[in-house]
């Protein structure tokens, strides 16, 4: 597996600045970018990464638990771990697979739910009832 040197870019937006890591690629006289990931507003609070290359052996044991339906998000991260990318544990919504046929790469993408502004639990419960209620 090819490991890339990766770096920060800054990108201008009208008056706002955005942070992504890509990786440059030069192919004959042009020079090809590549995204990694997005880093947001602040570079120094990244994100985890969410998408890794994956090797075939790995592939095809991630294969066999997705079509059994035995896959977890804990098997998951025991192939992570046992890849040497460890991952903080959250609740995955999907698993993406993405092969690219002319590099006859792999590469596995973890999407994790979004934090809502409604998912946020009210200050005050009534104890008698299930429903939220709110003082004024």
């Amino acid at each position: 597996m090819t490991e890339h040197k990766t770096f920060i870019r800054k990108i201008k937006q009208g008056d706002k600045i955005r942070y992504a890591e890509v990786w440059n690629e030069r192919r004959g006289k042009k020079v090809i970018q590549h995204h990694v990931r997005y880093l947001g507003s602040d570079p120094n609070s990244l994100p985890e990464p969410s998408s890794f290359n994956i090797e075939k052996i790995h592939f095809g044991y991630l294969a066999q638990l997705i079509l059994s339906d035995t896959i977890s998000a804990d098997d998951i991260y025991l192939m992570l771990d046992g890849m040497g990318k460890s991952v903080e544990r959250k609740e995955i919504k999907e698993i993406i697979i993405r092969h690219n046929l002319d590099e006859k790469k792999t590469r596995l993408h973890l999407v994790f739910p979004r934090k809502r502004k409604n998912d946020v639990q009210p200050a005050v419960k009534d104890s008698q009832s299930t429903t939220p209620t709110h003082d004024k």
